[in-house]
Order: structure tokens, then C-alpha cells, then sequence
């Protein structure tokens, strides 16, 4: 019994130590130290916070990852190519009070596309003035289920997406720190862009 509480302990105080991490001061995840970096895309009207060592997915592994022709224009990967930010810029003609509808509608197709998503949580939150939508949620795969976090908003009246994701199995320690990387992001108003032609990589 002793044994057990001493387990229950443990899973908390590691829990509380992951959560009180901070991407601006380094973290470390499952034995791996992360330094993380402002990074500007789509001609510096986006900044964001990543870690330093993601790097652009290979146009092969991209290819096989996101199969269809519309994949995100933005795909940072670790060096598994396991763990992934991606963003894309969605023309639509939006403004910053339609991102909750926008959040809500997203949400309602990830449902209807596949009802074993197991959703955790989803809601709206304010960054630098601007309206940021969210969703956190499980998803089966052929292999390891994945935690995803997509979040909204508006970028120059259009939808910007961005997603994390990761294992499940690491779902715990990454959690905290997507939110983080989430609410470290930065928009800039700027006349329309031709987003489409941005490449993977997106500038640094």
C-alpha cells in the first residue's frame, strides 16, 4: 500500500513539475532538453515559438505524412519526425470575431469525419488582443494514437491553423507546453499575401 501511494505521489509531483515548465526558459521532455525560438512565416506577419532543434519536414516524408496536395505550407518536425507544428494560412475572408464559429464548425466536422476522436478539451482564449480558438483531442491511428491541439485565428482575414502533435503515450508532458506555444503566438497586419506560394519552411 505504501508502494502505491509512493507511485501516486511520484506521477503528481512529476506532473506539477512538467506543468510549471516555461518555453521561454527551456524544458525538458522525457530526458530531452529543449531550448525554443520566436520563428517568423508568411513574410514575418506570423511569429511563434517552436523549439529550436524542429527543423522543416523532407518533401518525401511530407508527402507521405500529409498525402493530400493541400497540406499545410508550414511542417517543423523533431528529429522522429514523431512530434509536429504545423500551420496553414486558409483564405476566407473572416474577421477576428468569427474565430469561436470558426473553432465551433472545425470541431463539428472532426466529429462527423471520424466519431472515435476522443475530444478533451476546447474553448477560446485572448493572445495579444487577438481571438484564438482551440481543440485538444485524441486520434486514432494505424499505429500509436496521436494528441493533437488545433488552434485559430485571424490572419489578415483569413483563417490561420495551426496543429501540434505528438504520441499519445506522450500526451502528459507536451500538453502544457503546446498550450504555451500556442498563446506565444504573434500576428501582424499587413496587406494580403499570396500564402499559397509560401514554401514549407517559412522564414526564421
Amino acid at each position: 500500500m505504501d508502494e502505491q501511494i509512493r507511485r501516486v505521489i511520484n506521477q503528481i509531483e512529476e506532473q506539477e513539475a512538467l506543468s510549471n515548465q516555461n518555453i521561454y526558459e527551456g524544458v525538458t521532455v522525457n530526458n530531452q532538453y529543449y531550448e525554443f525560438e520566436e520563428r517568423s512565416f508568411f513574410d514575418d506577419q506570423l511569429k511563434i515559438y517552436m523549439p529550436m532543434v524542429f527543423e522543416d519536414m523532407s518533401p518525401e516524408f511530407a508527402r507521405i505524412k500529409y498525402p493530400s496536395e493541400d497540406r499545410p505550407q508550414v511542417i517543423k518536425t523533431d528529429s522522429t519526425g514523431g512530434i509536429n507544428i504545423t500551420l496553414s494560412c486558409i483564405p476566407n475572408g473572416i474577421e477576428d470575431n468569427d474565430i469561436l464559429e470558426v473553432k465551433d464548425g472545425v470541431k463539428a466536422i472532426l466529429r462527423k469525419l471520424n466519431p472515435c476522436y476522443l475530444f478533451i478539451e476546447d474553448g477560446v482564449e485572448t493572445v495579444e488582443e487577438k481571438t484564438v480558438g482551440f481543440i485538444e483531442f485524441k486520434s486514432p491511428t494505424l499505429g500509436q494514437p496521436l494528441y493533437q491541439l488545433r488552434f485559430f485565428l485571424e490572419m489578415d482575414g483569413n483563417v490561420m491553423m495551426g496543429i501540434f502533435s505528438c504520441q499519445f503515450d506522450d500526451y502528459a508532458a507536451w500538453r502544457p507546453l503546446a498550450q504555451q506555444i500556442m498563446k506565444s503566438v504573434r500576428v501582424s497586419p499587413q496587406t494580403a499575401l499570396a500564402y499559397k506560394n509560401e514554401p514549407s519552411g517559412g522564414g526564421i
